[in-house]
């Protein structure tokens, strides 16, 4: 029977990984003689953590056992020979969590982050259904709190209870991709590069549910990949762009990111810049949860800027144990209409610093060590910032 293989990454973040593919760990599969498969892959995750924060004052002492950035991920995947060139192939997951607050009805236990089929041949790659989108997947990726716990909330003021997951790096640095239903074209690998090209689904930028028209959403991406004796190598530029209509309000959402990963000896460097308009707080996970309607444009309408960045610097000793640093912000402007003292945005800058340990124990068990200091910055004179220190200890159990 052939054996159908996925990387560690994969079988935790779903097929979207699969470009960024490390150490080969094989899946469970079923396979025939007529040449279908059928596998399984996922990860069950879990950690104590512990939040510390310093708010105007005061603050709050948080302890929990929950999951960390990632949910649980249990993945299906079809696989069809290849007729006339053709490779068809297909992926259904379920992403639960298994953190108490979701009891047992509703509240978000039970997330469906991938539904899609995919058409390969020497055209490249034609994808549809839903899926990890293209702006910004290259920097959650990359990012050393895939897996682990990074940040418990949206600013380092307010609840640190992490809900159904941990947001990592996400709003500290570089925006969320999201998991976006998609129809997506990427090109066959040329001399190290490949461009992806996706139309896609808008998503409110209010959070509010008054949304009364919306344009596609265009996403985009470029990367260069390679590898050299002792190392590896990739580039991207990524982008997206939108129109929905508010209320009668036409509101643009527009963004760019550009980054770079480089392994060498054993030594493992990231680096990501954004740009965005119209985005908002959480990397654009706000327009989601629309728990800050004015986080993405000010009370009349008008679109927010924003940027961020971080930068990454690691060391794997003897192939199985990384310990990694790194560093970054995003920041939210104030509008042409508001000043410092009117404006509604939720901050002026976000920052997270992490230090952590991530150890294969074996190829199917990772143990993590991870702290992470939260801070963040206001526009409105006379409010203090505010710091979360997060310490987390757990691991996860990949298939």
């Amino acid at each position: 029977m052939k054996s159908l293989k996925k990387t560690t990454l994969a079988s935790l973040v779903g097929a979207a990984a699969l470009a960024t593919a490390g150490a080969a760990n094989a899946t469970i599969v079923v396979g025939g003689e007529n040449g279908y498969e059928f596998s399984v892959d996922g990860n069950i995750n879990q950690f104590f953590i512990n939040s510390d924060q310093d708010s105007n004052g005061g603050g709050q002492d948080n302890n929990e056992v929950a999951n960390g950035l990632l949910p649980t991920f249990f993945g299906f995947n079809i696989s069809a020979p290849e007729i006339n060139g053709l490779k068809i192939g297909a992926r259904v997951s379920i992403s639960p969590s298994t953190n108490n607050f979701t009891g047992n009805a509703g509240g978000g236990e039970m997330e469906q982050r991938e539904a899609f089929a995919t058409v390969d041949g020497s055209f490249g790659q034609v994808l549809f259904g839903k899926a990890l989108g293209l702006y910004s997947s290259n920097a959650i990726l990359s990012e050393q709190t895939l897996f682990g716990v990074g940040a418990t909330g949206v600013t380092a003021a307010g609840s640190q209870y992490s809900g159904s997951t941990t947001l990592g790096r996400i709003g500290y640095g570089y925006d969320y991709a999201d998991w976006r239903s998609q129809i997506r074209y990427t090109t066959p690998d040329m001399n190290g590069f490949k461009a992806a090209f996706a139309v896609m689904d808008a998503v409110e930028t209010t959070g509010t549910g008054t949304t009364s028209e919306k344009d596609p959403r265009y996403e985009a991406q470029l990367t260069y990949a390679g590898a050299f004796d002792n190392g590896s190598y990739k580039l991207w530029l990524e982008g997206m762009t939108q129109e929905v209509e508010v209320l009668g309000t036409s509101i643009d959402s527009e963004a760019v990111g550009v980054g770079g990963q480089l392994t060498v000896a054993g030594f493992e460097f990231v680096g990501h810049y954004y740009d965005n308009e119209g985005v908002g707080a959480g990397g654009g996970l706000e327009q989601v949860l629309s728990l800050i309607p004015t986080s993405a444009v000010d009370l009349s309408g008008d679109e927010r800027d924003g940027d961020g960045w971080f930068v990454q610097a690691g060391y794997r000793f003897a192939g199985t144990t990384l310990v990694s640093v790194s560093h970054g912000e995003s920041t939210l402007d104030t509008t042409s209409g508001e000043t410092s003292a009117t404006t509604t945005s939720p901050f002026d800058k976000n920052q997270l610093t992490t230090v952590g340990i991530y150890h294969d124990v074996t190829a199917n068990l990772k143990l993590v060590a991870e702290y992470s200091k939260v801070e963040t910055e206001y526009h409105t004179p006379g409010v203090s910032d505010a710091e979360t220190d997060v310490f987390a200890l757990g691991g996860f159990v990949t298939w």
